[in-house]
């Protein structure tokens, strides 16, 4: 027994002096005492002390790309024995680690349910692995980590935390996961230069390793394209080859090298080796096109342009630094992607890159650009504005808010929450006349709004956020019913249905084609916004009600898509941000500085999308129409330019500026505009770059006989680092002097990104070098045999673990320590009882009449209104007496039955 808070026991003197003063009955007495001492000791913190093992495990799972095919499975198994083997008072937590490391069950959470991070990363991030397993491990609670890895680990050496662990009494114990190396044929690392001019010749060096004397075949590619192959004897150890190739023109090469073997490859990852090489020059334009009937990459071409023209690239950075300039001509948002426009996003600002946009029905707002992460560099806006509105519009949002919409979507928000957004962002572009309705569907109808104008609906947008998921699935009948009901009151004249729904999870469609019928002829349309693939199970539901709807379908695995679908689809049902009138054009004096020539006149347009100028932008041609709506505008974004035309370059609206003969001509200058010079750094400087053991070193040579230093401050690299359509990771470094004359900075390589840096000097300018990745992951890498296992032992040894081939048995090695189990709430329900025990004696007495031996039986202590009655002493002999006194009168009846009922009266007061 302990007590945790003792001060509270000098109470005991008041309460001993009170129960002396209280007038307490005998049979009460006892009850009383015990009441308060269980009170007393409840207020002391009485508690039971005992030795435990209970405290907290944390598996640390390895889901690197180094780990075997099985690992997944072994390590979900590994974490369900911890957790059905831990005692009741003992916690588990998970933690994952690959390219970053993240927590997979908190120990005081709920059981773990499985691994949110997936496998085969390209990195092995033990050391953050470890530190965080070590932030779950409270200071004062006995702890182990169990780590389940193959120990190859990549970014800092895991190391220093073993002494950190060993500090704080928590053991570091493994299960050794690794997949067999023998036999592993490996290019074990590829020589080529950075950069090469036009037209030269270079050699590429490569090293090949084999753990015996075998034959492979071995191919390099360029561009996807095999430049050399043929089969070549390897010797055990390291063989070189070597390949010559010549630079075509400006821009960057990617070749792969590729070793096939006759036997079984336990890492078949390393057989292939990406690299990439720069070419210095002049480098073309590329132009994609929404339309394979286009002409207008061949109305450049014959401005004198060099252009490729590619309808679907695949928007990785090595692509984008082999073109001085990226023309989006009439290409809807969603054939881009929000990957590949956040990666034009950056290479424009970040690295100087060149962007034009033209227009069309499938361009700017109606094309979905809105709310994009490609609107804020574009030197236009594109929102709804009242005055340019032909129609009212009345709009009727049926919402999917099933089951399935409890799903998260990133950043602590839920698909649900997403879609609350888009909603609102259909609010934001109405007018004030327009009329809204929202109605959340599961198995039946929730209206949210009534369908009725905006203007005065204070309320509206908290009631639209606020929708939350609930129910089983979506009854599509149940949605369109309730919507077009809805919309039959409608006072617009333009009248819509935004279905938003899971295309795997559309269910109870009925008689859908007659009901969309009818809405046909009432002038109703409807639009469908999928959450999901076109392949998923309800895909093809969703596209047939659209197509019978006569709006359009979306799809999107993205919910943070929503808000910018829900607004392409506003502004289609606008039909007031593409005029299709030809329109005549007004050059303005800003024309004169993007073509380098003046022009007086210019054909009119034959239709245009209309936007608003952006503060800063300058506008060359505007319209004549009462828009005054620019039609080329520009201006600098970030590190580099974006022109945007927002006439139809090539199609139905491009009217008789298309067919003007000087429109190649007038076209190519804008792009040549846009694509801009580079001004290369001084000739006192060189930049060069360098790939070596994972890292690329950039540095800045400047000429040894300078005069004085020409640095105005330290110059800055910006890196990006992105995968093909993926959105980039931008960081920015200060290059440090190494000597004298040298600048560098090292940035480290992961994984198969690409890597795309731009070095700016303060008053002398900005290169874009070229880009450069690793040749495979870095968790294919070979290595030393063994190499894995040790670095483990090494954490294992310097903690006091062990290797664990058994996980359930750890539970028995966490460290003992002093258990208290505290019996404050045991000692008030002690008391609690007691009371009550005391109430029913002293409305009772039950207690009080038990015949009790007497040498049981407790005295009641006496109070202040009882008098103490003193022994009487002896009397005196009395003298005889004189004569005979007369007898006292016997007492009446009369009087007994007063005296006995005073008694009883006194009795009861007392009870």
């Amino acid at each position: 027994m302990i007590v945790t808070e003792p001060l509270w026991l000098v109470l005991l003197i008041p309460l001993a002096a009170a129960l002396w003063l209280w007038r307490t009955p005998r049979a009460i007495l006892p009850l009383r005492i015990a009441i308060l001492l269980c009170l007393l000791l409840a207020l002391a913190g009485l508690a039971l002390q005992l030795e435990s093992r209970a405290g907290v495990v944390v598996l640390v799972a390895d889901r690197s790309l180094s780990m075997p095919v099985n690992s997944d499975t072994v390590e979900r198994e590994l974490a369900t024995t911890l957790e059905s083997t831990r005692g009741s008072a003992s916690r588990l937590g998970v933690v994952s680690f690959g390219t970053e490391a993240r927590i997979e069950g908190m120990p005081d959470g709920p059981r773990f349910g499985g691994f949110e991070m997936r496998s085969a990363q390209d990195a092995s991030e033990l050391y953050s692995g470890v530190e965080t397993a070590l932030s779950l491990i409270p200071r004062d609670a006995p702890g182990r980590i169990v780590v389940v890895s193959d120990g190859r680990w990549t970014g800092r050496d895991p190391s220093p935390l073993a002494l950190q662990a060993a500090a704080r009494g928590v053991a570091i114990d493994y299960r050794h996961v690794a997949r067999g190396l023998a036999g592993d044929v490996a290019i074990e690392r590829v020589d080529a230069p950075d950069s090469v001019s036009p037209g030269e010749s270079f050699v590429i060096g490569a090293w090949l390793e084999a753990p015996q004397e075998q034959d492979v075949t071995v191919s390099l590619e360029r561009g996807g394209t095999v430049i050399a192959t043929g089969k070549h004897r390897l010797a055990g150890g390291s063989t070189r080859l070597a390949f010559r190739d010549r630079a075509p023109r400006g821009g960057t090469l990617s070749y792969v090298l590729r070793v096939a073997t006759t036997e079984t490859d336990p890492v078949a990852e390393n057989n292939a080796a990406r690299f990439l090489v720069g070419v210095d020059g002049p480098k073309p334009v590329l132009v994609v096109s929404g339309s394979t009937a286009s002409r207008y990459a061949a109305v450049l071409e014959s401005g004198g342009l060099a252009v490729d023209a590619n309808p679907s690239p695949d928007w990785s950075l090595e692509m984008l630094a082999n073109y001085s300039a990226v023309i989006l001509e009439n290409i809807p948002a969603e054939a881009l992607g929000t990957g590949a426009m956040s990666m034009l996003a950056s290479w424009v600002t970040e690295s100087g890159g060149a962007l034009m946009m033209t227009g069309g029905e499938s361009a700017f707002a109606s094309g979905g650009y809105f709310g994009s992460p490609l609107e804020p560099i574009l030197p236009v806006s594109m929102e709804l504005r009242r005055e340019h509105r032909k129609l009212n519009m009345a709009i009727v949002v049926a919402m999917d808010r099933s089951g399935s919409m409890q799903m998260p979507a990133g950043g602590g928000k839920t698909k649900m929450d997403l879609a609350n957004v888009a909603a609102a962002q259909v609010l934001d572009l109405l007018a004030p006349q327009d009329e809204l309705g929202v109605v959340a569907i599961d198995s039946t109808a929730h209206i949210i709004a009534d369908l009725d104008p905006i203007e005065g609906r204070n309320d509206l947008r908290g009631r639209i956020l606020g929708i939350e998921s609930m129910g089983g699935g979506i009854f599509v009948f149940e949605a369109l019913s309730t919507a077009s009901r809805m919309l039959l009151t409608a006072k617009a004249e333009t009248k819509h249905i935004i279905l938003f729904s899971d295309a795997a999870d559309s269910e109870e469609p009925g008689e859908y084609q007659a009901l969309l019928a009818k809405c046909r002829q009432a002038g109703i349309t409807v639009t469908v916004i999928g959450l999901g693939v076109p392949t998923d199970v309800d895909a093809d539901l969703l596209r047939d009600i659209a197509r019978r709807g006569g709006g359009r379908i979306f799809f999107t695995q993205d919910a943070n898509e929503l808000p910018r679908l829900f607004a392409q689809d506003t502004f289609i049902v606008a039909r007031s941000t593409f005029v299709e009138e030809q329109t005549g054009l007004a050059p303005t004096p800003a024309l004169y500085s993007l073509l380098g020539r003046p022009l007086s006149a210019l054909p009119p347009v034959g239709g245009y999308n209309l936007s608003y100028l952006r503060d800063g932008a300058s506008p060359a041609i505007l319209t004549t129409d009462d828009y005054r709506a620019p039609v080329v505008a520009s201006w600098h974004a970030g590190a580099g330019r974006v022109l945007v035309y927002t006439g139809e370059a090539d199609g139905e609206h491009s009217g008789p500026l298309a067919r003007w003969p000087e429109a190649g001509g007038f076209h190519a200058s804008l792009v040549r505009w846009v694509a801009g010079t580079r001004s290369p750094l001084p000739d006192s400087m060189l930049a060069t770059q360098r790939v070596e053991n994972g890292v690329v070193r950039i540095e800045l040579e400047l000429d040894p006989e300078r005069a004085a230093a020409p640095l105005a401050s330290m110059p800055r690299v910006t890196t990006l680092a992105a995968t093909a359509g993926m959105a980039p990771v931008v960081t920015r470094r200060e290059l440090t002097w190494r000597t004298p004359d040298v600048l560098s900075v090292e940035i480290p390589l992961e994984g198969s990104a690409t890597f795309l840096s731009t070095l700016e000097v303060p008053g002398a300018g900005r290169v874009t070098l070229a880009p450069v990745a690793l040749p495979y992951s870095p968790e294919a890498a070979p290595g030393a045999a063994g190499e894995g296992r040790k670095a483990l032992e090494r954490l294992a040894r310097a903690t006091g673990g062990r290797e664990r081939v058994d996980v359930a048995v750890v539970w028995k090695d966490v460290p003992e320590q002093e258990r208290h189990v505290p019996l404050r709430n045991w000692l008030v329900l002690t008391a609690l009882v007691l009371l009550l025990v005391e109430v029913l004696e002293r409305r009772t007495g039950v207690f009080g009449a038990l015949a009790l031996p007497s040498w049981v039986r407790v005295p009641s202590l006496p109070t202040r209104r009882e008098k103490i009655v003193k022994p009487a002493k002896p009397p005196k002999p009395a003298a005889p007496p004189v004569q005979e006194t007369p007898a006292a009168p016997a007492v009446q009846p009369d009087a007994l039955l007063d005296a006995l009922r005073k008694a009883g009266r006194k009795a009861q007061r007392k009870t």
